[in-house]
């Protein structure tokens, strides 16, 4: 797959580690993914770890700071949303529902940025590219390949990112998952489903699912690095009678933020 030059209106254009143990997380998922570590110094032994796959940007990792520390809040896994304006879209998170955390705010000369909160409570960040467009490879092993909000309200959760990022929902048609899809013009961004009850108390969130050859060898793997299974390898198979699409699992790094890893079946279809 070519490099990513741009990424549609709307869609998630980069994500981002805030972890209790930067130098933990960087061996967790250099041994699991292959992730080679670019440091930016961003202040006293504080960096901004790039992290690239196949030479291309693809996320990035960084120590939490004493704020977000000292407020208990786990280690997790930002999303960024490619938007034209950063502070027209912060006001209209603010009209319909949602909270500006902190911003708008630039940074440096890579762009111009909000976290906010959706009306449900997932945490969310907005990005108005200037030098630095976001993730350069997605799709790929390794890299992001699917975007997905757990939500306590799919319906409300759909009009609001409507709404705010012009994005257009689209349902599965007879599909065994209850399953919306958000799409910029003809291109499917991310996914949306309802928090049941036998999902246990399980609070709204944005996850992110890296892509991987193998969902069973990769999660022996991330065992063996000290990591956890939330849920273990399942086959997708979104339509009645139909072969599964692909494979996933839920998983947790060692110091406790969670991520999904995908695996396409039509990619590799011997397994």
């Amino acid at each position: 797959m070519p490099e990513v030059t741009s990424h549609p209106l709307g869609a998630p254009s980069w994500t981002e580690l805030s972890t209790t143990d930067d130098t933990g997380a960087l061996s967790f998922y250099a041994a699991l993914f292959g992730w080679v570590d670019e440091p930016h110094e961003m202040g006293s032994d504080w960096f901004y770890h790039m992290q690239k796959v196949k030479g291309q940007y693809a996320c990035s990792i960084y120590k939490q700071s004493e704020e977000e520390r000292s407020q208990n809040v786990p280690p997790h896994w930002n999303v960024y949303f490619n938007v034209s304006n950063a502070d027209e879209t912060a006001a209209a998170v603010g009209h319909n529902g949602g909270q500006i955390v902190f911003g708008p705010m630039d940074v440096f000369e890579a762009g111009r940025m909000a976290m906010c909160r959706d009306p449900q409570g997932a945490f969310f960040a907005i990005w108005q590219a200037k030098d630095h467009i976001g993730a350069h490879i997605k799709g790929e092993t390794g890299a992001v390949v699917w975007n997905e909000l757990m939500t306590t309200d799919r319906a409300a959760a759909i009009e609001f990112y409507s709404t705010i990022l012009g994005l257009e929902q689209f349902q599965v048609p007879e599909s065994t998952m209850d399953y919306t899809m958000l799409k910029s013009g003809d291109t499917e961004v991310a996914g949306v489903m309802q928090i049941t009850p036998d999902m246990g108390d399980l609070p709204p969130y944005w996850g992110v699912y890296f892509g991987v050859d193998n969902v069973d060898t990769s999660v022996e793997h991330a065992k063996s690095l000290g990591g956890a299974v939330y849920v273990p390898p399942t086959d997708i198979a979104p339509f009645e009678g139909q072969p599964p699409v692909g494979r996933f699992a839920y998983l947790g790094d060692p110091q406790g933020a969670s991520f999904g890893i995908f695996q396409s079946i039509a990619d590799n279809p011997s397994q």
